[in-house]
């Protein structure tokens, strides 16, 4: 259960990440784009590496992609962490790590998760803290026998200017006012 503050009231809000929904909630001022989904925004597709990539190749493909961030995931598919421009430049900068060594020395071992359909004010306040998130999103498969299991995939990765980029682009005033004015939900 995450608890976060809202803008502007300091009302608290509980935020269910596993559920992905508001638990509890205090009207006060709500904008449109609080409660949309992640999935709304147009994220590119994840550039994903492997652990034992090694630095230098990481570089490589963040300065190809133009990327600053690059998700981790393991052969089995699952989700180790991530690597980003600044802490790399910053352990190789000091000689801490060298540029033939695995990504795995430069990855953020801890990190948040959220799914497509979490509400972008609650990785508003996530990305309060942190530098980003991992979007996922689960599929189902079916095993030889036709079991069902739900595999998590990385759907994308995601920052501030990302929200803020949308939230210029999709709500803010085309007319004199504030986007404050304009965006207040009645």
């Amino acid at each position: 259960m995450l608890e976060i503050m809202r803008p502007r009231g300091g009302k608290r809000v509980r935020f269910d990440l596993n559920r992905n929904r508001v638990c509890e909630f205090e009207k006060e001022i709500s904008y449109r784009w609080h409660q949309l989904p992640v999935s709304v925004l147009a994220l590119d597709d994840p550039i994903i590496v492997s652990p034992t990539i090694n630095c230098q190749k990481a570089m490589e493909i963040m300065n190809k992609r133009n990327v600053d961030q690059l998700p981790v995931v393991d052969p089995d598919g699952s989700i180790s962490g991530a690597i980003t421009l600044h802490n790399m430049m910053r352990k190789v900068t000091s000689g801490k790590v060298l540029a033939g060594d695995p990504v795995s020395k430069v990855m953020y071992n801890q990190f948040k998760k959220v799914s497509v359909d979490t509400p972008l004010f609650a990785v508003s306040k996530i990305l309060d803290h942190d530098h980003f998130v991992i979007v996922t999103k689960g599929w189902q498969c079916y095993d030889d026998e036709g079991i069902e299991t739900e595999k998590e995939i990385v759907y994308g990765i995601l920052s501030r200017v990302d929200i803020v980029n949308y939230i210029m682009q999709n709500h803010t005033p085309t007319t004199n006012g504030s986007a404050a004015e304009h965006e207040k939900d009645s």
